[in-house]
């Protein structure tokens, strides 16, 4: 037998261990558990995912992140690598492309923005469907994607006691689906107060009603301009006795009279002037009488507390609305406000309708950004889910929502919590049609959950979150978790390094995962390992997690592990083959000679049918 050692004496690769390599976690897990995603950069996931499985991995997520990408990728490829999972016992999932189930964008919220989003998941989860016909394939969508932090804060002490401080609000105008923003203002306006010249505590729920009120103060006072001045230009010729309809039907330059064409002029003058005030009023009455009806509709408030005083409130509002619409619906004809007969009954539209809406409680037009995203994104998740149903049945695609980095849109637990509760209450609202509330609700909750990925909610110590404070994020949202994005950083930027090589608590917050009953896989997502190390050495971050989680080698779970052997370092950690062709092509004994079916090696490389070419 050939002796290598006369051609590679080697190192000892205890000594020459690189210095990432980290101490291994008390908290075991089996190598058969973890998985290795996917270059998200390429469309060729088909030979990522051949090239990924060689060193033997067993669960692997495949990347549609960049849409252009996903989109460019054959149906073919998806049917082959459904054949090559199959062949050899790859379990897949997905991670969809990085779209914002909510509608909103850059120009703030349109539902044309939302329902392209609904159509290009639902396009996803048909085709994810090709890579796992028999199971449930996970398909993992981002809660958002370009939105900011809509509740910004940072946690620390005040007056002895530790909690978030707020530090502003964005809001949505439901009307025109605009965004806005709230900062902090200094107040000392003492409003139901004693004065103390003290600044007051900034309350962000507090500012917006003050803003909603104002608006509605705004509109209401312009609608009320409008009438009073629309009147006053045609008050005085009503007084008159002046035949309006007559005088207006006269063409003043017909008339020889000089003293009677200035009077049918100054007439005709005044009723156009009042006429467009009028106008004006009955377009602001009609907008604010729409905005103050959609207002006590309590559907609108969903995500936000309803206590039965606010509810008796938006009922009592509602009666005085119908009330005032009852009344002047028999006065209201097509073109009521360009015809000059009919003003009287126009004024008499307008002043009630002021005098109603001035009555009821002033609406929230403008509404928290993170309430009307996740009502928005649970509608988009909960078509999409039961669009899959409907084709699939117990087979479907599963919608797992992942929480994105910390400090970005519905990003905390609880964001991710309620997001998914709205987005099961709508499916099962959907399929409840179909099919009896009981079932509709298993079938919810089967195929809607949460991809918790640990690194993206570690960012949260930038905020100044302690370690303590990020695994109560993972509390929350514990029950609803049917899938795990593993990477670890410093807390601080958006970095995915493998496990154990930054300071995210990993280990407390699976354990937290697993008492609430999470057994599934977990996929290591280390973007930046393969950006920066790729090249020289140590490309493959499978092997650093493996020692981190101290995974045993054999399927028996004894020993050895990985934390404690370098037998495979080389092959994946960079060191290179351990018994490199070259070593028997020198007395050709490789397989160079042999045809390509059965194993030779291509001209100009080292690759052939076993090298995974």
């Amino acid at each position: 037998m050939v002796n290598y050692e006369a051609f590679y004496p080697g190192i000892d690769y205890m000594s020459a261990m690189p210095s990432y390599y980290t101490a291994p976690s008390t908290y075991q897990v089996s190598a058969g558990e973890l998985g290795t995603t996917l270059d998200a950069q390429t469309a060729n996931q088909l030979g990522e995912l051949n090239t990924k499985i060689n060193p033997g991995a067993k669960v692997v997520e495949i990347q549609g992140v960049q849409a252009v990408a996903w989109e460019s990728i054959p149906d073919q490829h998806l049917d082959e690598m459904n054949r090559l999972n199959k062949l050899t016992g790859v379990e897949p999932s997905l991670h969809g492309p990085l779209l914002d189930a909510s509608g909103v964008g850059e120009g703030g919220f349109t539902e044309e923005n939302r329902f392209g989003t609904q159509n290009q998941m639902e396009s996803v989860m048909l085709r994810a469907h090709k890579l796992d016909p028999t199971g449930n394939i996970s398909v993992t969508f981002h809660s958002t994607v370009q939105l900011p932090e809509m509740r910004p804060h940072i946690m620390a002490e005040v007056d002895g006691k530790r909690g978030k401080v707020e530090q502003g609000l964005f809001y949505v105008n439901e009307d025109t689906g605009q965004i806005g923003q709230i900062k902090p203002e200094k107040r000392y306006f003492p409003e139901g107060k004693e004065f103390s010249g003290e600044e007051y505590k900034f309350v962000a729920e507090t500012e917006l009603n003050r803003q909603n009120e104002e608006f509605w103060s705004q509109s209401l006072g312009r609608a009320n301009y409008h009438a009073d001045f629309g009147e006053n230009s045609v008050r005085r010729i009503i007084d008159e006795g002046v035949d309006i309809p007559k005088i207006m039907a006269i063409n003043a330059d017909y008339v020889v009279d000089k003293k009677e064409k200035e009077h049918i002029e100054d007439v005709q003058r005044n009723v156009t002037h009042g006429q467009i005030y009028l106008r004006d009023a009955y377009r602001d009455v009609k907008q604010l009488f729409d905005r103050a009806w959609g207002a006590t509709d309590p559907s609108r408030y969903r995500g936000e507390e309803l206590t039965s005083e606010k509810l008796k409130k938006l009922k009592s509002d509602r009666e005085k609305l119908k009330n005032y619409a009852k009344e002047i619906e028999k006065k209201i004809t097509p073109g009521i406000e360009s015809e000059p007969e009919r003003t009287e009954d126009l004024r008499e539209i307008i002043h009630l309708g002021i005098k109603t809406l001035s009555d009821v409680e002033a609406p929230k037009i403008f509404r928290p950004l993170n309430n009307f995203a996740i009502d928005k994104s649970a509608e988009t998740f909960a078509n999409v889910a039961e669009s899959a149903y409907n084709k699939f049945g117990d087979t479907a695609p599963i919608v797992n929502i992942e929480n994105p980095p910390a400090g970005t849109g519905l990003s905390t637990g609880e964001d991710i919590k309620d997001l998914i509760v709205a987005s099961r209450e709508k499916l099962a609202n959907n399929l409840s049609k179909k099919m009896s509330r009981g079932k509709a609700n298993r079938v919810a909750e089967q195929m809607i959950g949460a991809t918790w990925d640990v690194g993206h909610i570690n960012m949260l110590r930038k905020k100044g979150y302690t370690e303590k404070e990020v695994i109560e994020e993972t509390k929350k949202v514990a029950p609803y978790v049917k899938h795990v994005h593993l990477s670890d950083n410093f807390g601080l930027d958006h970095t995915e390094l493998p496990m154990g090589m930054g300071n995210v608590p990993f280990e407390p917050m699976l354990k937290e995962l697993e008492k609430a009953g999470y057994r599934g896989k977990k996929i290591i997502e280390a973007g930046n390992w393969w950006q920066y190390f790729s090249q020289h050495g140590g490309g493959n971050p499978f092997k650093p997690s493996l020692e981190a989680f101290d995974s045993p080698i054999y399927a028996m779970k004894e020993g050895p592990a990985w934390a404690n052997t370098g037998l495979y370092g080389g092959y994946f950690s960079g060191h290179g083959a351990v018994n490199p062709p070259v070593h028997h092509n020198i007395y050709g004994a490789g397989f160079q000679t042999l045809p390509l079916e059965l194993g030779g090696e291509m001209q100009g490389g080292e690759k052939g049918r076993f090298a995974g070419s």
